[in-house]
């Protein structure tokens, strides 16, 4: 101690017992205290872990159920491309036979036109021909026939100019 200060007269010796043991007290109770704290402190430690270990749990379950449904969901929408896939191939080859059929029906039908038409043609040419000849023969018939009248006429005007001249 420095040599300025003076000593004074401290506390009478109970006064300090009586301090001491409130010290004590105050310090039992301290320390009660913090242990008391201290097993908050580590039951809330343990609550914590606790939450988090199961909020980490129910975060790897949903992320398996939602793996398991992305999965599902995966295989339904491949399920639902084959069907399609299969859907227009099959609608496909509909088509693509009635096509193919209509096609034919169309070669068909003008196959059967080209026949009608040719037949036509020979009929109609037939028909010509026919008429032709028929005109041509009743051409024949007029000329005979008008030769038969010229005859007729005039061997009935002959014997009128036969009688008129005695």
């Amino acid at each position: 101690m420095p040599a300025t200060l003076k000593k004074t007269a401290g506390p009478s010796p109970d006064v300090k017992g009586e301090e001491l043991l409130l010290a004590q007290t105050e310090i039992r109770h301290l320390r009660q205290t913090i242990g008391v704290l201290r097993d908050e402190l580590e039951g809330a430690h343990f609550q914590k872990d606790k939450s988090e270990q199961k909020a980490v749990s129910q975060f790897h379950d949903e992320a398996h159920q939602l793996k398991n449904t992305i999965a599902k969901l995966r295989d339904e929408l491949e399920f639902s491309r084959t069907q399609k896939d299969e859907e227009l191939q099959s609608v496909a080859a509909a088509a693509n036979s009635e096509m193919n059929l209509l096609k034919e029906t169309v070669q068909a039908l003008r196959d059967a036109l080209d026949k009608i038409k040719m037949n036509s043609e020979l009929y109609l040419q037939d028909l010509h021909t026919r008429t032709r000849a028929e005109i041509n023969q009743l051409q024949e018939t007029i000329k005979t026939l008008r030769g038969r009248v010229e005859t007729l006429e005039t061997a009935k005007a002959v014997p009128k100019s036969q009688k008129k001249q005695p």
